[in-house]
């Protein structure tokens, strides 16, 4: 049986989704994607080798080699029970790792490989950076006609920066209403701690313990994912199962019994 928790797990090895949302853990673990359109090989019907888990298969950018696999991975993602794909992965940066695309070019691309699977799945718009939501303001008011079911946005910064946290995905969602005033959800696909910015271990799992029960409260917020399922990250250093933080992100909860709907704040 499948989790419902808001949180996922990007991953490249997918051997890591293992130890995640097992019976008695409490899970709040419910999706993965691996910045691909494909999985593993689908055991048991899936696209990861953990049944609990919903695959998300990606069009990372659009790239030949990628474009012509998709149709027939995220068709085959849907079948084993995909219930949403991804767009584009950072085009707003042009980085190692990041997409690299113009609006023009990524509106194409969306209306030609992603829109066709509207009313199939949900459909995500291409997911930008801290920095890119001028970039997505562009996208969103020239993808005129395009299904964009709910917008992925990603975070990195350091621990001493929750409020800087809240900022973006309050900002990314005025953004939204400024095209849908009805809404639509935000997905953090990637969130996490950049290397070097001098946060100790016992930092980041109390940024952990303070980000998470804000996710879970705002209403807006649909389903996150923490950087990364890998080793030294929520996978311990010798890969024999979760790292301390990825025990607290696997069952962490903590009330928001006092949430401003106004402020967006507990």
């Amino acid at each position: 049986m499948r989790n419902t928790g808001k949180r996922g797990l990007p991953y490249n090895s997918d051997n890591y989704t293992l130890p995640w949302s097992l019976s008695g853990q409490n899970s709040q673990v419910s999706w993965a994607y691996n910045w691909y359109s494909a999985g593993s090989s689908g055991i048991n019907g899936q696209e990861t080798s953990n049944p609990a888990l919903t695959y998300i298969p990606m069009l990372w950018s659009n790239s030949p080699d990628l474009v012509n696999v998709w149709p027939t991975n995220a068709q085959q993602a849907i079948r084993n029970g995909a219930d949403a794909i991804l767009a584009f992965n950072e085009p707003d940066a042009c980085w190692p790792g990041s997409g690299c695309m113009s609006v023009n070019d990524s509106v194409r691309a969306y209306r030609n490989y992603i829109q066709p699977f509207a009313g199939q799945a949900k459909l995500g718009a291409p997911a930008v950076t801290n920095v890119g939501l001028d970039w997505l303001d562009q996208f969103l008011g020239n993808c005129t006609g395009c299904t964009i079911d709910f917008v992925p946005i990603h975070w990195y910064s350091n621990v001493y920066a929750f409020g800087y946290l809240q900022s973006v995905v309050q900002s990314a969602y005025q953004v939204i209403l400024k095209h849908y005033p009805e809404g639509r959800p935000i997905w953090l696909t990637e969130f996490g701690i950049l290397d070097g910015t001098g946060g100790t271990e016992a930092q980041i799992e109390a940024f952990l313990q303070q980000a998470l029960p804000w996710l879970d409260a705002v209403p807006y917020v649909d389903r996150y994912a923490w950087f990364m399922d890998a080793p030294g990250f929520l996978i311990n250093a010798n890969r024999s199962g979760l790292s301390q933080q990825g025990l607290i992100y696997n069952s962490y909860t903590a009330p928001c019994s006092n949430w401003n709907n106004t402020a967006g704040t507990c």
